[in-house]
C-alpha cells in the first residue's frame, strides 16, 4: 500500500514500469490511467498479490542470473533521472558490477512461458528497459525471468539509442500535452471503463449535453456493429445446430482436421431470489453492492425522422 508521500511523489514522473502503458502499448494499463494517476484523479492500485510475489522474487531471479553468468549485481536505492526531463524516472531492480548495465528480474506462471521463447521479451518490458536505460545512461540491459519455477531465461538488451530517443519523444509528448496541461487522452480503450466510472463515479441527476456530429457518427458505427455481431451469432449456433443434429446420440465425431465432442453437463446455480425471500437475513450477509455506470444508446424519437 502506497503512503500519501509516495503517492504524491508519483505525481511528478513517469516511471519505467507505466511508460509502455503511458503510450498505449500495455495489455496492463492505458494513457487514460496514467494520466489520472499523475493529475491525482485516480488512486493507483494498491498492490495485490501478483505484485507482492514479483518482488519479493526479485533476489531468487538475482541469484539465479549471478549463479548461471558468474556476474555480481546489487541494488540501487537512488533513483535514476533522465539528464534532460526530470519528469522522467526510474528505480532499476539490480546494477551489475564492472558494467554499465541493469539486471531487470521477471517472474511469470507457466502460461506466459510462450512469449519468452526464441530469445524475445514482451513489449512492455522492451519499453521499460529502453526507458531505464534512458534514464541511467547505462549501456544495456539484462532481463533474467524465471518461468513458472522451472524454467529460466536471459536475454541481453544492448542500447539502441534509436529507438530510446522515440520512447523518449513520444513519453514527452504525453507529459506536455497531457499531464502539464491536464487535457485527457483522446486514446481511450476498452479496458478504461473502470478508470472512466473511477473519474465519473456520479452523474448530475437531470443534466442533458448534446452530442455533437461525431459522436453521432460513433453511436451509427455502434448501432451498425451490433446488427452485425448478432447476425454472425446467429450464423455461428446455426452452424453448430446443424452439427448436433448431424451427430445425433454421438459423444464425438472426428475428421482429419478436427475433433468435436457434444457432452452432458449439469451445473448448480443459486437461486438468489428464492435466496432473497426465504433467508434474507441470508441473503443480505453475503450480497456485495456493486456500483457502476451503465451506457444505454437509444433513438431519440424527436429527432428520428
Amino acid at each position: 500500500m502506497f503512503t500519501q508521500e509516495e503517492l504524491e511523489a508519483r505525481k511528478k514522473y513517469i516511471g519505467a514500469s507505466e511508460a509502455a502503458a503511458a503510450l498505449g502499448l500495455s495489455r496492463w494499463g492505458t494513457p487514460l490511467r496514467i494520466w489520472g494517476e499523475k493529475l491525482g484523479h485516480i488512486t493507483p492500485d494498491e498492490e495485490n498479490l501478483c505484485m507482492w510475489v514479483g518482488t519479493e522474487m526479485e533476489e531468487i531471479v538475482a541469484k539465479r542470473f549471478m549463479l548461471e553468468t558468474g556476474k555480481k549485481v546489487h541494488r540501487v536505492s537512488e533513483p535514476f533521472t533522465h539528464k534532460k526531463y526530470d519528469f522522467l524516472r526510474c528505480h532499476i531492480d539490480r546494477k551489475v558490477e564492472g558494467e554499465r548495465a541493469i539486471l531487470q528480474c521477471k517472474t511469470v506462471t507457466a502460461f506466459k512461458g510462450g512469449e519468452w521463447d526464441d530469445d524475445k521479451v514482451p513489449p512492455e518490458y522492451i519499453i521499460q528497459e529502453l526507458h531505464e536505460l534512458a534514464c541511467s545512461g547505462y549501456e544495456r540491459a539484462y532481463v533474467a525471468c524465471l518461468i513458472g519455477n522451472h524454467r529460466f531465461v536471459r536475454i541481453v538488451l544492448e542500447r539502441n539509442d534509436k529507438l530510446i530517443n522515440e520512447v523518449v519523444r513520444k513519453l514527452v509528448e504525453f507529459w506536455n500535452n497531457h499531464v502539464v496541461t491536464g487535457i485527457m487522452p483522446a486514446d481511450i480503450k476498452p479496458a478504461d471503463n473502470d478508470t472512466l466510472y473511477s473519474l465519473y463515479p456520479k452523474q448530475e441527476v437531470g443534466k442533458e449535453i448534446e452530442l455533437n456530429p461525431d459522436l453521432d457518427a460513433k453511436i451509427e458505427l455502434i448501432k451498425a456493429n451490433q446488427v452485425d455481431i448478432k447476425d454472425l451469432e446467429n450464423k455461428v449456433d446455426t452452424l453448430k445446430a446443424e452439427i448436433k443434429a448431424f451427430m445425433g446420440e454421438a459423444e464425438s465425431a472426428m475428421s482429419d482436421l478436427y475433433k468435436v465432442t457434444w457432452k452432458a453437463q449439469s451445473r448448480n446455480i443459486l437461486d438468489t431470489e428464492k435466496l432473497k425471500a426465504e433467508m434474507p437475513e441470508v441473503y443480505q450477509k453475503y450480497a456485495s453492492d456493486s456500483k457502476t455506470r451503465v451506457l444505454r444508446v437509444s433513438t431519440n424519437k424527436k429527432g428520428a425522422k
